[in-house]
Parts: structure tokens; C-alpha cells; sequence
């Protein structure tokens, strides 16, 4: 007596005739999850949220609340890709993960924004302007330059200690500051005065006309003498200055044009004049604080641009607390101090002005606020917008303060050349193309993006810089990009490229020889042992460590794959391990076994936009146009219902199959139940939501009462007193209590025969009459399948 048991469930292999699929393998695998070998049902997603936007919504981004720590999403109608920031280009005093900062393309030009920016306002967020441009603006400006005059010193005396160290007394105010390099002459014809001349010395200042330097010689009194003089020492140069903008990120811009030559000799003072006074107009959408000024210093070696000081804009206040003499002060935008910086702060109306003057500060609160000491009454936090913020950019704390836009915005250059160390570093830091699209994060802190055919590179740690010299150009026009184990994927319309290198600079590109096009960038899916993507016949996979390969060619031929879906409308997302897939039609979930060339199963529930909260592993998704956000698989839901269709079964002998057992939960758990009677009282508010649209629904389907174990539930359509469901709109209740059956089906010679509820492991006949070599089982349901037996007799089940 012939008897088949049907275990180790597989999904869908649709290249492969039904009668010579291996065991287990399915005509169709609809809503189960297949890991365990059993049929488990997904669950029905759960409604989270409505995000405020409708219409198509085809990128969805999480960001979390930083105080209470609740999920808050981005969403865009347009196909923008986002990357996150690594640890190193956080320079401000927030770290990533409460600052959040991200970077995308596709919302026209590229852009940065992180989560205060965006949640500014009310949703939908983005808020309306809630990022910075990426890549700042070209400063148009171009700075004057006037060499102040040196006067040569007079002296009135001379003197020398036991310790070889000379004084000159000037007849005047010398206008040098300690560290100058001078020429001390004419001191006369005697040994000892001409013993005082001196050339290329450096010198220590110790008032506004007197001024020590080294001179070997003995001790020697203060003498008188009227001869002596002190002049600039060095060559002649040639002098110029540039500026650059730079944000309270350290994100800053190439240089404006040089300022006019000057010609003058080192200590000499240069007053710049002509510097921006506030932040570009355009783009609008700018972070810009402040500039940063630069001045040529000649070597042998080569003319270098070093830098002088950052000059902050001042900065308005927005609060300002009082506790006994700690002043907490809060600012428009963000300080920039540190500890013991300088600053002036005018305009305060909060106490009658009592607080304004000149201070240290004390201790940084965060990137607004800051502490510094002034005594007075007490103030709670109160809102004063009048104040100002002057910073200070003396060259050191020793030096008299210089508040930058307090009177003036020119910069009187009489900095040490000893003190310049920094050069100028971005001189090739262009901003990123307006077209650039498709930005991913890559290796060595590198992000990348493309247009046409052009891969373009960021700078290391400098997202916002994205050099024109370091593009490489493909053949033919870039569909996507990713990164992967330390190289670039490059996907094109025709073959990908990998690229790779450590440094944009040298990065290099070669074409992997298999015509395997994109055909829909938002298929791309870094899967972790490979990028997939959809192409012709399938979804193809490459990996440096693999190479490349047709993921699902086990399951899928080119013919059944362009049958089943539209390649081009695929959209892909990595979910807990597998490929989830969304197209035109329907979606599939895809999972790599290479014991059996993939599992395959098909969804019902179609997205437009996914994404993955990493840290929870939850999935997001959503599917309609209003704007509804549902989590994928929820726990707390009522399970969906699967199907399953096995393989064509040919026996060697014609027999009638007469008895069946489906070993399934079908028990209904506590935590099930619970789960079924939330989704049941959900359904009154949904579907009378569902008939106020429809005048002729409600007719159909108006409500009435439900009673569910003794608890009643109303507003239910019915009619007849049994749930309608045929719109495909309202939902129908579930009983909370009692099993999950699942419907069982038998095809014989491809046709129908049997189709009955099962409620229990029992034994159950099937229809007699018949023989038959050809035979296929179905089952549905909300139950987890364990086994499927079938016999011809309820006896012969015990081989099974």
C-alpha cells in the first residue's frame, strides 16, 4: 500500500517542471517562512503610524528622538539615497548617534542634514529646508592688503648682562612684538657700542619701547647712546592672502582668488580688508560660521599658504541662566569655544544688561551652550535674544584682545611666522556635482556618488569635499553603486566594474567580463556575501572574494523570470538575512541555501519604500499612497494566512490516495489569542473608516454587532449575519478561542478533487473512485505545518 509523507518544506522553484522538483520543493510557496523546514505564517503587519505624506513614497529613513528614544521617519517621493557618518567626521562636541548627521542625493542637489535639522517642525519630515547643502560655495570676495610702514628706531641706550642678553632702549614706540627678527647698527666705532650691533636677531619685547635680544660681550652698564637703530631684518617678499568658508562642522571650501601683492619684510603689519561679513547668500541652505585666513609664507622649498586664525561670525543669543555666578549662555548657532577662549558679549537686556562685558569661558555645556563667571542676581532661563557674542582671535591668550566684528572685520596680520604651522588644505575641495546621485559610504571613510558615467570620491574624513581630479569615467552610464569588502561595485546599463584602491586619489577601475546590466538601482542590496542586484535571467550577485554569479539560477530561468516579474520595477531590501523583494505585481522573499539552490516564497503585501532599524532588526515598510507605515512580522499580530502547493507527485502505480493527516499547531496559544482579540478590536474603527468613503459599501456591509466568546464586538458589516469580505477592503473577525484549522486539498491529474478543514492530527478520508498515477497536495492556513501524510488507506499512513 503506496503512502507519501511530505516534510523539510522548500519554497518555490519555478524553472523547474513540477513533476521533477526535488522533495520538498514547492509550485507554490505563499506568506510561510521556511527555515526550520516547517511552514510557519508570517504574521499580518502591524500599522505603526501614519508619516503625514502621501503619494508614492519611495525612500523611508529612521532617525530616533534623542530624549525619549522613539522611532521618527523621513520619507521622500523621490529615490534619494542616504549615507550615515562614521565616528571621525563627527568633529562637534555631539557624537554621531546623538547627533545623527546623514548625507543624500536624489532630492536635488546633494545635501546633509541630521536630526534636529530635519525634525524641525512638523511632520511629514523631512522639514521644508530641514538640511545644508553638501559641498560649500565658492567665496567671491577678494581680500585687500595694505603693508603698514615700519619706521626705523632710534635708540637712547645701551645695555648688556653677565648673561649675554642686550637691551636696547628705544627713543619711541617700537612696534615690534616678541619673536621679531631685527637688525640692530650703528652704534658706533668703539669696540663696545659696535659690540651691540647685531643682524637676523630675535627679540624679546619688554615694553613699547624697549626690547632684549642675544649679543656676546661683557658686562656692560647702562649707556647712553643716540646712534644706534633697529630696523626689519630679511629679504624683501612678495605677500598674499586668500580666505575659505568653514562651518561649525571643520567643513570648509576652496579659497577665494589672492589678494593683491604686497611687498614687505617679515614682522612687518598688513591690514586685510575687504572679508566677508556674514555667511554666503548662496545657496541659501548654507552652514557657514565663519572664514579661515591664509597668508603665503616663501621657503626655499616652495611658497605654501599657512594659516593665520578662524574667524567666527558673531554669534546672536537666544537664553541665558543665572546661579549665583555661573552664567549659562545659549546661542543662535553653534560657539565653537573651548575652555579659557575670550569673548565679548554686548547688547544683553536680561537684568539690565548687568552681564555684559568681557569674559573667559568657564565649561562647555554643548555646541550651544557654554558657562562663564559674572556675578549678579539670580536668573532662571530666560528667553533674550538681544545679546551678541564677539569671539576673540588674538594670536594668544598673552596678547591684547581682538573681538572680530565688534568694530571692525579687518585683521591686522602682525603674527609670528614662528606660530604658523597649518597649511592650507583644501585647496582642491570642490563641492560635490548638483546631479550627483546614488551616495554610499565606502572604505577608509570615503563617500562615493555618481553621475552619467562618472564615479565621483570624497575626500577621507571630508564628505563635504569631493575633488574633480579624483573622478573616474566607464563606458557606459552608472545604475548603482556599493561598496563591498573593501572595494566599489560599479553597476552600469551594461557590465559592472569593480574598483578598487585605499585612496581616492589612486583608485583604479576593471571590468568584470559578464554582460550582467542593472536593470533597477533600487533592486541593489548589499547582502553581505554579495551584492545583488536584478538583471536579465534573474538576480545576479558579486562579490571580490566570489566573483560573480546568478544567485537564483537554480530557481529561475530567464524565460520564468521575466514571466513572473518586471525587473525593471524591482525594488530590494535586506531583511533578516534575506532578500525581500517588491515589484509591479507582488512580492517574493529570497534566502541563499546552497543545499537547494535558494528559497523562494511569494508575498502579497507590496512596498515602495523599506528600511531596517539595525539595532532592533525590526523592518519598516510602506506599501500605499497615503502615507500608512506598517513594521514587517510583528509579534503582537494575528498570523497571516500561507499556502503551499507541493510538487507534481508520480507514483509507479495507479492507486487511489483514501486517507490524509496534517500534523500542524492547531491549538490557538494564550499570546495567540491575546494577539486575536487586539486585532478584533481594531476592526470597528477600520472599517467604518473603510464605509465613511463608500456610500455603497456601507449599504453592503453596514454595521452590526459580532458577538466573539460572549464578548461583543460592533460595528462589523454583515450580512446575513455572515462577514463579507469580497471588497478587499473591510476586514472580518477572528475567533480568538478554539484551533486554527487548515485547509487541505488534493489535485489528482491536476484537477481538484478534495478540498476540507482540518482541525486536528487525525486521520481523515479522501474521495474513492478514482486511480491515478498524478497527484498534488495543497495546504492553507494560519497553523504551523509540521508534516503532510498521505496513504491509500488510514493503515497504510503508518509507513508514511
Amino acid at each position: 500500500m503506496g503512502s507519501v509523507k511530505l516534510t523539510r518544506f522548500l519554497g518555490e522553484s519555478p524553472k523547474i517542471s513540477s513533476e521533477l522538483l526535488p522533495d520538498g520543493a514547492a509550485q507554490n510557496a505563499f506568506n510561510a517562512k521556511l527555515y526550520s523546514g516547517d511552514l510557519i505564517p508570517y504574521r499580518t503587519p502591524k500599522l505603526v503610524e501614519n508619516v503625514g505624506r502621501t503619494g508614492t513614497i519611495q525612500t523611508l529613513y529612521k532617525l530616533t528622538n534623542p530624549t525619549n528614544n522613539n522611532n521618527v521617519f523621513l520619507t521622500y517621493l523621490n529615490d534619494v539615497d542616504i549615507a550615515t557618518a562614521s565616528a571621525p567626521w563627527t568633529t562637534t562636541s555631539n557624537t554621531e548617534d546623538t547627533e545623527q548627521r546623514f548625507y543624500y542625493t536624489g532630492d536635488g542637489t546633494p545635501k546633509v542634514s541630521n536630526y534636529d535639522l530635519a525634525t524641525n517642525g512638523s511632520a511629514p519630515y523631512p522639514v521644508t529646508n530641514g538640511y545644508y547643502d553638501l559641498g560649500l560655495p565658492l567665496p567671491i570676495t577678494t581680500p585687500n592688503t595694505v603693508a603698514v610702514s615700519f619706521s626705523v628706531v632710534s635708540a637712547t641706550h645701551y645695555e648688556r648682562d653677565s648673561g649675554n642678553t642686550a637691551t636696547f632702549y628705544g627713543s619711541g614706540n617700537h612696534n615690534l612684538r616678541s619673536g621679531n627678527i631685527v637688525t640692530i647698527r650703528d652704534f658706533g666705532t668703539s669696540d663696545e657700542a659696535k659690540g651691540f650691533n647685531a643682524t637676523n636677531v630675535e627679540i624679546t619685547v619688554i615694553n613699547t619701547t624697549d626690547f632684549q635680544y642675544f649679543s656676546p660681550g661683557g658686562q656692560t652698564s647702562k649707556t647712553s647712546n643716540t646712534t644706534g637703530r633697529a630696523d626689519m631684518a630679511g629679504n624683501t617678499q612678495i605677500r598674499t592672502y586668500v580666505y575659505t568658508w568653514v562651518t561649525p562642522w571643520d567643513e570648509e571650501s576652496i579659497p577665494s582668488l589672492a589678494s593683491s601683492e604686497v611687498y614687505i619684510k617679515e614682522g612687518q603689519t598688513v591690514t586685510v580688508s575687504n572679508l566677508p561679513q556674514a555667511k554666503p547668500s548662496a545657496p541659501a541652505q548654507n552652514f557657514v560660521r565663519g572664514i579661515r585666513l591664509y597668508r603665503t609664507v616663501v621657503s626655499t622649498a616652495a611658497t605654501e599658504y599657512f594659516l593665520l586664525s578662524t574667524l567666527w561670525f558673531p554669534t546672536a543669543t537666544t537664553k541665558v541662566k543665572r546661579v549665583g555666578s555661573v552664567v549659562t549662555l545659549t546661542l543662535e548657532y553653534p560657539h565653537n569655544f573651548i575652555v579659557d577662549d575670550r569673548f565679548k558679549l554686548s547688547g544683553m537686556t536680561t537684568d539690565s544688561g548687568s552681564m555684559n562685558g568681557e569674559f573667559s569661558v568657564a565649561s562647555i555645556i554643548d555646541k550651544y551652550s557654554f558657562t562663564f563667571t559674572d556675578s549678579g542676581n539670580a536668573i532662571s532661563e530666560t528667553a533674550d535674544t538681544n545679546g551678541t557674542v564677539f569671539h576673540d582671535i588674538a594670536e594668544s591668550l598673552d596678547d591684547t584682545v581682538r573681538y572680530w566684528g565688534d568694530s571692525s572685520y579687518n585683521f591686522t596680520d602682525d603674527f609670528l611666522i614662528s606660530g604658523l604651522s597649518t597649511i592650507l588644505p583644501s585647496i582642491d575641495f570642490d563641492p560635490p556635482p548638483t546631479g550627483m546621485k546614488g551616495i554610499r559610504a565606502s572604505h577608509n571613510n570615503i563617500l562615493i556618488g555618481f553621475f552619467d558615467n562618472q564615479l565621483c570620491f570624497s575626500f577621507p574624513d571630508k564628505p563635504h569635499a569631493w575633488p574633480e581630479r579624483f573622478r573616474l569615467t566607464f563606458d557606459s552610464d552608472i545604475v548603482a553603486v556599493e561598496a563591498i569588502q573593501g572595494f566599489i561595485l560599479v553597476l552600469t546599463e551594461e557590465y559592472p566594474y569593480q574598483v578598487s584602491g585605499n585612496d581616492p586619489a589612486t583608485m583604479v577601475s576593471a571590468r568584470i567580463d559578464t554582460l550582467y546590466p542593472c536593470l533597477s538601482k533600487k533592486s541593489v542590496v548589499n547582502m553581505g556575501y554579495g551584492v545583488i542586484w536584478a538583471t536579465h535571467g534573474g538576480l545576479a550577485s558579486y562579490a571580490p572574494s566570489a566573483g560573480i554569479s546568478l544567485v537564483t539560477q537554480l530557481i529561475h530561468d530567464w524565460d520564468t523570470w521575466n514571466t513572473t516579474l518586471d525587473p525593471a520595477t524591482l525594488i530590494g531590501h535586506y531583511y533578516n538575512g534575506k532578500y525581500f523583494g517588491s515589484h509591479s505585481s507582488q512580492s517574493f522573499i529570497f534566502e541563499r541555501d546552497d543545499k537547494v539552490g535558494g528559497l523562494l516564497v511569494s508575498i502579497n503585501y507590496t512596498f515602495s519604500a523599506a528600511c531596517t532599524d539595525y539595532k532592533t532588526g525590526v523592518m519598516y515598510y510602506i506599501g500605499d499612497d497615503q502615507g500608512n507605515l506598517y513594521e514587517w512580522d510583528n509579534k503582537t499580530q494575528v498570523l497571516s494566512p500561507l499556502e503551499w502547493k507541493s510538487k507534481t507527485i508520480v507514483t509507479k502505480d495507479y492507486m487511489n490516495l483514501g486517507a490524509a493527516r496534517v500534523i500542524a499547531d492547531f491549538a490557538t496559544s494564550t499570546e495567540e489569542a491575546e494577539n486575536v482579540i487586539a486585532y478584533n478590536n481594531t476592526l470597528p474603527a477600520f472599517n467604518n473608516g473603510i464605509w465613511a468613503k463608500s456610500i455603497q459599501l456601507g449599504t453592503l456591509n453596514g454595521p452590526t454587532d459580532y458577538t466573539d466568546a460572549g464578548t461583543a464586538v460592533n460595528n462589523i458589516g454583515t450580512l446575513n449575519a455572515y462577514p463579507i469580505n469580497a471588497d478587499g477592503q473591510t476586514k472580518f473577525p477572528l475567533e480568538s478561542t478554539g484551533n486554527q484549522p487548515v485547509t487541505f486539498k488534493l489535485f489528482v491529474d491536476k484537477q481538484l478533487i478534495f478540498q476540507g478543514t482540518v482541525s486536528s492530527d487525525e486521520v481523515f478520508r479522501l474521495p474513492s473512485g478514482y486511480r491515478s498515477d498524478t497527484f498534488e497536495i495543497g495546504v492553507s492556513g494560519s497553523s504551523r505545518i509540521r508534516a503532510i501524510h498521505i496513504g491509500e488507506t488510514p493503515y497504510g499512513l503508518r509507513s508514511a
